[in-house]
C-alpha cells in the first residue's frame, strides 16, 4: 500500500494535510521549546490534558493560546523536566506521569525527542497516552498481592500467642505498620463497659497521647456514631476525610481537639472485631496525612484484619479461660490431696520420720499415692505406702477407703498381711474397677527396731544401712482389688541404728521416663549416698535427684516418699526426736 505523502502538494495544502493529520491519529502530540512551553497541541492531547480551546476550533493542531509550561500540568514537574531535558539533547526518553484533571487522578505516558524545524531550530516533541486504565490495573493487582502478603503475615503474627493482652498489642503494632499511622483497639468489658486494650502509632512517642486521650474522653455509650455505634451494630465505619471542620464541630472541648490535632486526623475507618457472631470490640484505623484518604478497599482490608484478630482474640479468651480453669483445679486438688495424707509425721521413740511428695505436673486431678505413719494397739506402729490405679474424684475416694480401712484393721491385727485382706475384701465390695498397690509394715521398738513387711503389687521398700549398703526388703504379693484372695507375703526385718527404711512409689523409679527413666538400680545409687543423712535429709536428696530426672513437661506421675531412719543414740538415751515432714 502506498504510505501517505506530500509530494505534489503545494506548500499550503502540505501543511494543513499533516495539520490534519495530527488531529486525527489517536495519540496526543504537543511540541514544547526548550523550556517546556507548550507551542501547539492536536485534539488527543486536548482530550486528554484538557487544555484551553483556541477560537479557531476547525484548526487541525492548535496552537497554544497562553504561555502554558507542560511540567506545571504534571505532579513531578522535576522528573517531567529532565525528560524533556534529555529529548532535546537528542535521546529518546519515556515515563509516566501522574496528574489530577476534570476526571480524577490520570497516569500519562509521554515519550519525548528532538524535533529540527530549520538548521538552527528545534522543538520538543511529546507523545502522549492515557495508561490510567492500565495504571490503575497494575496497581490494583500490586495492592492486592501487598495485602494478601499482609493478612498472611498478620495471620501468622496474631497465631502465635494464647495470651489475650498480647494479642490484641500484637493486632494494634500490625495495624500501623500497614494500615494506619495510629490504632485503637477497644473491648468489651466483663461488666458490659467499653475499655481501652491496646494502642499504637506510627511515633512510639505519641502513644501518651492516644492513652490521655481516651482516659480524659471516653466513648459515649449512646453515641450514634464512632465505637460505641460500631460494637453496638456489629458494622464498620468509614470516614474517608476528616478535616478540621468536622473535628472542630465533634470536638468534646479544647483539649480533645488539641490532642487530636497533635496526633493528626485525616481518614478513619472503625471496624468489629467479630467472632462467632459475637462482636467483642472495635479498633479504630486513623490516616494522620492528607495524601492518605480511606476508601472501600481499605475498609474491605482492615475488616479481613479484624475477623481475623477477633478469632485470635476469642482463641485467646478462651485458652485464658482455660488457664484460670486449670489453676482452680489444681488448687482443689491440692487441697484434697492433702486431706488424704498426714499434716504432719507422729514422733516415734528413737526414729526420725520423713515424708516427701509431688504430684503428677500436668494433673489437674488428685493423684493415687498416699502414706501413712500411726501408732496402734500393743505399742505397734502403722507404716503404710500406697498407689490408687487413676486419678481423680473415684481414685480420692478409693485412698480415703484404703487409708481409714488400713488404719481401722491394723487397731485389731497383728499382722500386716491380715490388715491387707481386710483391705482388698473391702475394695472387692465397695470399689468397682480400682485397684491399688501397697505396702504395710507393723513397727516394734522394744527391744530392737523390728518390722514386719507386707507387699501387694507395690515396689518393695530399700532397706538403706547405716555403711551405704541398699537392699530390698518385704514380702511379695499381688494388687489388691482383683482377686477375692490374693497371695501375699511378710518379711521381718530388724532394723539397726543409723539404717533408714524407704518406702516410695513407682513414679520416683520411674522419674525421667520413657527416654531417661531412673529405674530401680538408679534409686539404689541415689540411696547409698544418703547413708548418715538424717530422715528429712535423705528426702531432701531424693527431691533433688526428682527435680534432675523430670522431663521436659515435668513429672509423669506421682512421686511419694517415707522415709524411718533409727538415731544412732536409740538405744542410749531413749531420745525422742523431732519427726519432720515434707509435703512439697
Amino acid at each position: 500500500m502506498e504510505q501517505p505523502t506530500t509530494r505534489g502538494l503545494g506548500e499550503q495544502h502540505a501543511s494543513r494535510y499533516l495539520r490534519q493529520l495530527l488531529q486525527t491519529i489517536p495519540v496526543g502530540v504537543v511540541t514544547v521549546d526548550a523550556n517546556g512551553v507548550v507551542l501547539g497541541y492536536n485534539q488527543a492531547a486536548d482530550d486528554i490534558l484538557s487544555f484551553d480551546r483556541s477560537e479557531d476550533a476547525e484548526t487541525a493542531a492548535k496552537d497554544a493560546p497562553n504561555e502554558v509550561l507542560i511540567t506545571g500540568l504534571f505532579g513531578k514537574s522535576d522528573r517531567l523536566a529532565r525528560l524533556i531535558e534529555g529529548g532535546f539533547d537528542g535521546e529518546t526518553r519515556s515515563g509516566v506521569f501522574e496528574r489530577r484533571g476534570p476526571r480524577g487522578l490520570q497516569h500519562v505516558e509521554i515519550t519525548t525527542w528532538r524535533l529540527s524545524i530549520q538548521a538552527d531550530e528545534s522543538v520538543g516533541m511529546l507523545i502522549l497516552q492515557d495508561v490510567t486504565t492500565r495504571a490503575v490495573a497494575e496497581k490494583g493487582l500490586k495492592r492486592a498481592v501487598l495485602d494478601r502478603e499482609f493478612l498472611t503475615q498478620s495471620g501468622a503474627e496474631l497465631s502465635k500467642s494464647l495470651e489475650y493482652q498480647t494479642t490484641l498489642e500484637a493486632f494494634a503494632r500490625l495495624a500501623v505498620t500497614y494500615l494506619c499511622d495510629w490504632c485503637t483497639v477497644n473491648m468489651i468489658e466483663d461488666d458490659g463497659s467499653v475499655g481501652r486494650a491496646a494502642v499504637a502509632h506510627v511515633d512510639p512517642a505519641k502513644e501518651a497521647l492516644i492513652v490521655e486521650l481516651h482516659r480524659s474522653h471516653p466513648h459515649d455509650p449512646d453515641a450514634t456514631t464512632g465505637v460505641s455505634q460500631v460494637i453496638r451494630a456489629g458494622k464498620p465505619e468509614l470516614f474517608a476525610e476528616v478535616d478540621k471542620a468536622l473535628l472542630e464541630l465533634t470536638a468534646h472541648n479544647p483539649d480533645y481537639l488539641r490532642i487530636v490535632m497533635d496526633l493528626g486526623m485525616h481518614s478513619c475507618m472503625i471496624v468489629p472485631l467479630i467472632a462467632h457472631g459475637e462482636t467483642l470490640g472495635a479498633a479504630s484505623l486513623v490516616s494522620a496525612r492528607p495524601e492518605r484518604r480511606y476508601d472501600s478497599s481499605d475498609l474491605e482490608l482492615a475488616c479481613e484484619m479484624a475477623r481475623r484478630a477477633g478469632l485470635a482474640v476469642h482463641n485467646a479468651r478462651l485458652f485464658q479461660k482455660v488457664e484460670e480453669s486449670r489453676a482452680k483445679f489444681a488448687s482443689m486438688a491440692r487441697i484434697l490431696q492433702r486431706s488424704l495424707l498426714p499434716p504432719e509425721l507422729p514422733s516415734m521413740p528413737g526414729l526420725d520420720a520423713a515424708a516427701l511428695y509431688r504430684p503428677a505436673t500436668e494433673s489437674l486431678e488428685v493423684g493415687g499415692d498416699f502414706y501413712d505413719l500411726f501408732e496402734t494397739s500393743g505399742g505397734r506402729w502403722g507404716i503404710v505406702m500406697g498407689d490408687v490405679q487413676g486419678h481423680g474424684a473415684a481414685a480420692a475416694a478409693t485412698t480415703a477407703l484404703a487409708r481409714y480401712t488400713l488404719r481401722a484393721n491394723a487397731m485389731r491385727l497383728t499382722r500386716p498381711v491380715h490388715v491387707l485382706y481386710q483391705v482388698n475384701k473391702t475394695l472387692m465390695q465397695h470399689s468397682e474397677e480400682r485397684f491399688l498397690s501397697a505396702v504395710f509394715a507393723t513397727m516394734s521398738l522394744e527391744p530392737t527396731v523390728r518390722v514386719t513387711i507386707a507387699s501387694a503389687g507395690h515396689p518393695k521398700p530399700m532397706l538403706l544401712r547405716a555403711d551405704g549398703r541398699v537392699e530390698s526388703v518385704g514380702g511379695e504379693g499381688i494388687l489388691l482389688g482383683l482377686f477375692a484372695a490374693p497371695d501375699l507375703n511378710e518379711q521381718d526385718v530388724e532394723l539397726e541404728p543409723g539404717d533408714a527404711l524407704v518406702l516410695f512409689t513407682d513414679g520416683l523409679t520411674e522419674a525421667g521416663a520413657p527416654r531417661n527413666m531412673l529405674g530401680e538400680e538408679g534409686f539404689r545409687q541415689v540411696l547409698s549416698r544418703c547413708a548418715g543423712l538424717s530422715a528429712s535429709g535423705i528426702c531432701a536428696s531424693i527431691d533433688e535427684v526428682l527435680m534432675t530426672w523430670q522431663g521436659e513437661k515435668g513429672h509423669r506421675d506421682d512421686c511419694a516418699a517415707l522415709v524411718l531412719r533409727v538415731n544412732e543414740d536409740a538405744q542410749e538415751d531413749g531420745r525422742i526426736p523431732e519427726s519432720a515432714s515434707t509435703l512439697l
